[in-house]
């Protein structure tokens, strides 16, 4: 089915292409060429350009609505269609499957893959991948949101940028270079005699990913994997408030599943440089789907209150060492 909307619409676009080779001597005249299917103009122009492929030289201010939308140099309006490319400046909205902006970018680009190469950015790039080479003061909105430096928000499944000012990425996995935050941990809580995390962002919130074992139960409650929020607020040069959010899992191959909720007001202390001990009382919904789950206890859980088969209340503490870089 495909193919037969596909085909006729290479040949129409390929019929464009080739009749605007054929005006290649009015277009050095400075002719304007203006048909359905390709538009080539020249600055200044009045009119907005609608058809299949708009080409666009110089600077301009109106819409350019097509498949394919080109600019050769300033833009300051709205370009829609399939590819819509700007080679200078750029004011304006950019709607369609690849948006590009060569140099400095304001406004909004919206699309599959949203590119703004050079120049001070700013606004919102709302896409699958949105890349800004230089700075960026807006919001990125996608999958996968790359800069070099944002101020703003990054909100994405993977977001990256070298230097993030006044701003904070969101995301499953945020990395950015210089003044980030990474920290491995190794711990001991209300959940399991020993827990791994490896935590990553920037202070004001970072994502953890977390593995635990509790050799003191069954092995297919004993392993557990989860996620987890947290933010680090310095209190003075030693001593910060860290508090956390996790979930957790167990990894079990039956049917039996264990959901762990916990929230952990972290107070740590910085013994030397990069490493700290972070202590915290804790508080633990845990969750089984079937009735036959085992609830995991170490010595620091201090309470357990189980409001019925499937969910119990865990009072304990939390006990942890962190290197931070």
């Amino acid at each position: 089915m495909h193919k037969y909307i596909i085909i006729p619409l290479m040949i129409i676009i390929s019929a464009g292409l080739l009749s605007a080779q054929t005006q290649e001597s009015r277009e050095q005249d400075g002719t304007n060429v203006y048909s359905v299917f390709v538009n080539i103009v020249n600055e200044p122009f009045r009119f907005p350009l609608v058809g299949l492929v708009n080409i666009a030289r110089g600077n301009h201010t109106l819409p350019q609505i097509g498949l394919i939308n080109f600019n050769l140099n300033n833009f300051s309006s709205l370009q829609t269609g399939l590819i819509n490319t700007v080679g200078g400046d750029f004011t304006g909205l950019q709607i369609g499957l690849v948006n590009t902006t060569g140099r400095s970018f304001q406004g909004a680009q919206i699309g599959l893959v949203n590119t703004a190469a050079q120049g001070d950015n700013s606004g919102l790039q709302l896409g699958l991948v949105n890349t800004t080479f230089t700075e960026f003061a807006g919001v990125q909105i996608s999958l996968i949101n790359l800069a070099r430096k944002i101020d703003g928000f990054q909100i994405g499944f993977i977001n990256y940028a070298d230097t993030i000012e006044n701003g904070i990425p969101i995301g499953f996995i945020s990395i950015v270079r210089n003044s980030g935050f990474r920290a491995v941990e190794l711990s001991i809580n209300e959940i399991a005699l020993t827990n791994f995390a490896f935590k990553i962002g920037v202070e004001i919130f970072y994502t953890s990913f977390n593995v635990s074992w509790n050799p003191t139960i069954d092995w297919g409650y004993s392993l557990l994997s989860g996620i987890g929020l947290g933010t680090h607020i310095l209190i003075s040069d030693n001593f910060f408030f860290n508090p956390e959010l996790t979930f957790m899992s167990n990894m079990s191959i039956g049917d039996t599943n264990l959901y762990y909720y916990s929230f952990a007001p972290n107070l740590g202390f910085r013994i030397a440089y990069g490493f700290s001990v972070l202590v915290a009382p804790a508080i633990t919904w845990v969750h089984s789907r079937n009735n036959d789950g085992e609830i995991s206890k170490t010595f620091l859980a201090l309470y357990n209150n189980e409001f019925n088969t499937k969910n119990n209340l865990l009072i304990g503490g939390r006990l942890a060492l962190r290197l931070q870089w």
